[in-house]
């Protein structure tokens, strides 16, 4: 006497897509270190990276060193916003903030730095004219500025 029992168990598949990719053994190697020390798996990094590219809508890759921009970024929006128009640079050149913030722009990679140091641009020029628009003692201040430095006489 065979006995057989046949066990039917429902499966729902979820449809993945698969795509190869070559690359050279070195170069996946180095990125995998790369990935993983993030805490990413090659696939994981990949994605996100995608996602990025998506969500900025532009192909992006990042330069070396951008690290050093976005921190000097940071800083000049923090200076920007507590009012500080100008520091002093290499050599003890006289800086505008808001200019050097302007050049750093396409350098940092940081979506959400980016809006930040646009918002705060667009709001200390907005600060500009209405604190030029001032009478009073502010103008008077601009003028003797100028005097000095023989724009006018």
């Amino acid at each position: 006497m065979v006995c057989l029992y046949i066990l039917y168990i429902p499966v729902i598949y979820v449809a993945k897509v698969l795509r190869g990719i070559r690359f050279e053994t070195q170069l996946y190697n180095d990125f995998k270190k790369v990935a993983s020390a993030g805490g990413y798996t090659v696939t994981g990094a990949f994605e996100r990276f995608m996602t990025g590219c998506l969500e900025n809508g532009v192909l992006v890759f990042p330069e070396r060193g951008t690290a050093g921009f976005e921190a000097e970024a940071r800083v000049l929006v923090d200076w920007l916003r507590k009012g500080k128009r100008f520091y002093y640079g290499e050599g003890g050149v006289e800086l505008n903030i808001g200019g050097r913030l302007i050049l750093l722009l396409p350098k940092v990679c940081d979506s959400e730095l980016r809006r930040t140091m646009e918002e705060v641009l667009k709001g200390s020029v907005i600060e500009q004219e209405q604190s030029s628009m001032l009478p009073g003692p502010l103008m008077e201040n601009a003028e003797v500025y100028q005097r000095r430095l023989g724009l006018i006489e």
